[in-house]
């Protein structure tokens, strides 16, 4: 079959990364950070991405991109409550396990304010006492929480920790901002995904249940579905809960005391 003609109007395809160049002139980056500036963008701007994958693309990434960082971690919101998702190194998961604790650090900052924060030198940090004595201890020296957002969106918070004081200059700032850019494109993507897999899931199970009970009761689809609400308000759980329960065991839950 011969190939279809080419519309000569047509938009070319766009290479995501295409406007890297003036920009890693602009930063000053080598041959290397500019490659693995390149990677990220492609990476982060794959159809159907799985959202852990994501956050695991952004992490390796972080420490390439951006080499004062020697550890890394991204918190989302989630109905509102700012929730680690991913972390590399030893320290974020103990200064992430502590705000989440009192509530109040920079990552927490810089999500729900929709800032950069920097920290130079922890041992003079003020405005998170118990954060910062806490970092010190687990030697990290210095901070960089970058936002995350998209179309007035806010997603969370990328995180940039260093055992070496005033680690992160006004070009590292800039850089992570891009970073940030690209990771939070790419994470409202994967989230919309995930939430489609999601429905997709509980779409099916609950066809799964409906089928168990029209079977067993002989009765229509709209019957069987309005069993199931039933069954989902006396014992106080989600639908699609009670749907997955019915289909692993073939009994409807009891209602809650």
């Amino acid at each position: 079959m011969a190939a279809p003609h080419e519309d000569p109007t047509a938009a070319p395809h766009e290479d995501p990364t295409a406007a890297f160049a003036d920009v890693a002139a602009l930063l000053d980056l080598d041959d290397a950070q500019f490659d693995t500036l390149k990677v990220l963008g492609r990476a982060l701007h794959v159809n159907e991405a799985d959202l852990t994958q994501t956050l695991e693309a952004i992490l390796r990434s972080a420490t390439s991109v951006i080499r004062c960082a020697d550890h890394a971690g991204v918190n989302l919101l989630v109905r509102d409550r700012l929730e680690p998702q991913a972390t590399l190194g030893s320290a974020p998961p103990r200064l992430d396990a502590l705000q989440q604790r009192t509530g109040v650090g920079p990552c927490f900052d810089a999500s729900r304010e929709q800032c950069v924060i920097t920290v130079a030198d922890m041992a003079c940090e003020s405005r998170w006492p118990e954060f910062a004595s806490t970092a010190v201890e687990l030697e990290v020296h210095s901070m960089l929480c970058v936002p995350l957002w998209i179309d007035d969106r806010r997603l969370g918070s990328v995180s940039l920790y260093s055992a070496t004081t005033r680690a992160f200059d006004a070009a590292a700032v800039q850089l992570a901002d891009l970073y940030a850019t690209h990771a939070a494109v790419a994470l409202a993507d994967a989230q919309r995904t995930d939430q489609l897999r999601r429905a997709m899931a509980s779409r099916d199970v609950i066809g799964q249940a409906k089928g168990v009970l029209m079977e067993r009761h002989r009765i229509t689809g709209d019957e069987a579905f309005e069993m199931l609400k039933q069954a989902s308000r006396r014992a106080n759980r989600k639908l699609v809960d009670v749907a997955e329960i019915l289909a692993a065991t073939g009994e409807l839950p009891q209602p809650s005391d």
